[in-house]
């Protein structure tokens, strides 16, 4: 053997560890996708049975996250909820999201208004999204504002923010 064939093993020996090394980093950051994918999921479930509970006149905990009826929504003495309070509430100390925390970014808040690439730490986020009914096509997506009031019949999808910066869609619920 001559060096240049130790050079050349040398070589392939540094390809595979290097190999090695990403296929390890991106199955991990793939596992943490998938779970939170599944935490996603049991948010949507989550809103799911809050509509079943305003159907039954049930109270709702976060009450900051409880919609006004659309006939009600310009009375007077109706409070209105935001959106900001109910995420909030949602995620909060005590509050049914407590544990769920960005996987991908552990610095990183667990939901945000989109998805940047110019902030790094929305990667592994949740997105809300506001769906405006489109009859002509499909629906119009915006980010769901902090102001945005809570009023029944709101159509809201759930994506994560994935390690590309590109949405992965969770699902989709009415509140």
């Amino acid at each position: 053997m001559r060096v240049s064939d130790f050079f050349f093993l040398w070589v392939l020996f540094a390809n595979l560890l290097l190999v090695a090394y990403l296929g390890i980093g991106n199955y991990q950051n793939g596992a943490k996708v998938a779970t939170s994918q599944d935490n996603g999921e049991e948010i949507v479930a989550w809103f799911s049975g809050l509509a079943a509970k305003l159907e039954a006149n049930e109270p709702i905990e976060p009450a900051a996250c409880k919609p006004v009826d659309e006939e009600n929504k310009f009375t007077k003495d109706v409070k209105v909820n935001h959106w900001k309070n109910c995420v909030e509430a949602l995620f909060a100390a005590k509050g049914p999201f407590e544990s769920y925390s960005n996987l991908l970014h552990p610095d990183g808040p667990a939901y945000s208004s989109k998805c940047n690439k110019k902030d790094l730490v929305t990667s592994g986020s949740f997105i809300f999204e506001k769906l405006t009914i489109n009859p002509a096509g499909p629906p119009g997506i915006s980010p769901m504002e902090p102001g945005e009031k809570l009023i029944s019949g709101l159509n809201i999808r759930l994506s994560l923010c994935d390690t590309g910066y590109y949405l992965v869609k969770i699902g989709e619920f009415k509140l």
